[in-house]
């Protein structure tokens, strides 16, 4: 392969991994927040808004 279609496919590549820990990313902070908004409801209450 030329060394531009090493480029272009690891580009595409590394656009793909970067997609897959975003969605990663997504659902831990979500997972993580439903239990910081338990635990901040159970010690302080509901928020007022």
């Amino acid at each position: 392969m030329v060394e531009s279609e090493w480029l272009f496919y690891g580009g595409i590549g590394m656009m793909a991994a970067a997609a897959v820990m975003a969605l990663i990313s997504v659902l831990v902070f979500s997972v993580t927040g439903k239990k910081l908004k338990r635990k901040l409801e159970q010690e302080y209450g509901k928020p007022l808004l």
